[in-house]
């Protein structure tokens, strides 16, 4: 049950079977300053996930919708908040696989409420990051070669297709686009997306781009978009640049003629 009196506290859903993990989950975080709501019946989860509007999720990522898919995979489908995946430490091809699906986060069990409270609070503090450093001056539109980024609306669009992104995913591109002749490290881009406080692998950067790249091909496939400059970060690549330049030149022939 959500807690009355904590109407303005973030909210928090708990979807895992464990019931121990679920009741320490629970009372970890309300001590934390959380709102939180917990179930391990799948169907109950998702209800929760519209009624009780969360601000972040806990999905146990060995539990299965009602479908019979995983319920991450139906939270994704259905929540428009951040999630966290749960998974035994043997599991890491199930957390892999959850943050190549858009997961903001995974994380291996056991796990402490205290870790659990700091990867929550990182997300939640990501969107005031991104609005503090908004300019409203800049032009809302970028366009590189045959790319179209809306950084308002938050939507890539390739030859007039839209590209289907996750939250992280055009975070990250968002960057690499803000500084298009520049290398980004891991480091900034971390620091920049999941917030200076971010705990774990910062190869994590490296599966949301990946993911990406793949996205952004299937419209472009003989275009390299992302470049990997090895052990230090990414950047746009020569490929997107040099269409830039070429799209830059024709529109002066036009304009000329």
């Amino acid at each position: 049950m959500s807690e009355p009196d904590a109407q303005l506290a973030p909210r928090v859903l708990i979807a895992v079977g464990d019931a121990l993990l679920r009741r320490v989950a629970s009372t970890g975080l309300r001590d934390r300053g959380f709102s939180v709501s917990a179930t391990n019946e799948e169907s109950a989860a998702l209800v929760l996930a519209r009624s009780f509007a969360p601000d972040v999720i806990l999905v146990d990522l060995v539990l299965h919708g009602p479908n019979g898919g995983s319920l991450f995979d139906a939270m994704r489908a259905t929540a428009d908040c951040y999630l966290i995946g749960l998974a035994p430490t043997d599991s890491e091809i199930e957390r892999i696989r959850a943050l190549r699906a858009g997961a903001d986060d995974a994380v291996s069990l056991p796990v402490s409420p205290e870790e659990l409270a700091a990867r929550c609070q990182a997300l939640l503090r990501r969107p005031r990051q991104l609005h503090a450093r908004w300019d409203p001056m800049a032009a809302s539109m970028v366009r590189i070669g045959p790319l179209q980024v809306d950084l308002g609306r938050k939507e890539l669009r390739v030859r007039n297709h839209d590209v289907p992104v996750t939250r992280i995913e055009f975070a990250l591109f968002e960057q690499l686009c803000r500084k298009p002749a520049e290398v980004c490290s891991r480091v900034h881009l971390l620091e920049q997306v999941w917030g200076p406080n971010w705990v774990g692998d910062t190869h994590v950067v490296d599966v949301h781009l990946s993911n990406l790249r793949r996205k952004l091909q299937r419209h472009a496939p003989e275009l390299r978009f992302i470049h990997t400059v090895r052990g230090i970060g990414f950047r746009l690549s020569n490929d997107l640049l040099r269409a830039e330049r070429d799209r830059r030149g024709d529109d002066a022939m036009v304009a000329t003629a």
